[in-house]
């Protein structure tokens, strides 16, 4: 049974369901906030409301932007939309974290499609979450448009992350597309998020 009132051990449960929060770390946020003053907790319970309403995603990678495009526009990423980088290279990644560690290197100047996670072993319907059919679709019109795009898989050298790459390497076989993953660079069970900018260039490098 717990010694916390009710209320804090509410929010300790919620923080508790955060990916990577433990309920020690859990129960450090919720006592940060019990001692905020009420103009910093009503400045925090706006931005969460808000994140909603003003923020949406890519049409093209799904990244988050901010929501300022036009009705019936499909709003683009600054990646996206960049005249400088080339379209026709595709670079496939678990989870936006992980595109903004591989900005870091500086050495892919290409795009990024976002799955928004991996395929689970243990979740048969794993496929039908990420956005998949939407990359077949994009590399199919890349693929009329131009002829020879490149697809990397930049999924993480993890069972799931694995699973994820294959899956994804027979659903764009009929499209005939130039497909390679990261090389060396990236030990097994290692992640993207967590790599240093050397170890992602190295991988990108090395791709296969």
């Amino acid at each position: 049974m717990s010694s916390y009132p009710k209320p804090i051990q509410h929010l300790i449960e919620l923080f508790s369901k955060f990916p990577g929060i433990g309920p020690k770390q859990a129960a450090r946020f919720a006592f940060h906030i019990l001692n905020e003053d009420e103009t910093k907790l009503d400045e925090i319970a706006r931005a969460i409301k808000g994140i909603k309403t003003e923020v949406g995603f890519c049409g093209l990678c799904y990244r988050s932007i901010e929501m300022k495009h036009k009705k019936n526009e499909v709003p683009l990423c600054e990646y996206c939309s960049s005249k400088s980088r080339d379209p026709k290279i595709v670079m496939i990644v678990e989870k936006e974290a992980d595109l903004a560690n591989i900005e870091r290197t500086h050495a892919f100047n290409g795009l990024y499609h976002i799955l928004g996670g991996t395929i689970s072993p243990l979740d048969s319907s794993g496929p039908t979450k990420l956005h998949i059919k939407e990359l077949f679709h994009r590399i199919q019109k890349l693929k009329m448009e131009d002829g020879s795009p490149e697809v990397i898989l930049a999924t993480n050298p993890t069972t799931e992350g694995d699973m994820t790459a294959l899956y994804i390497e027979r659903v764009l076989k009929p499209l005939e597309a130039q497909i390679s993953r990261l090389g060396r660079g990236l030990g097994t069970g290692a992640e993207l998020e967590y790599a240093d900018e050397v170890t992602i260039a190295n991988a990108l490098t090395n791709r296969k």
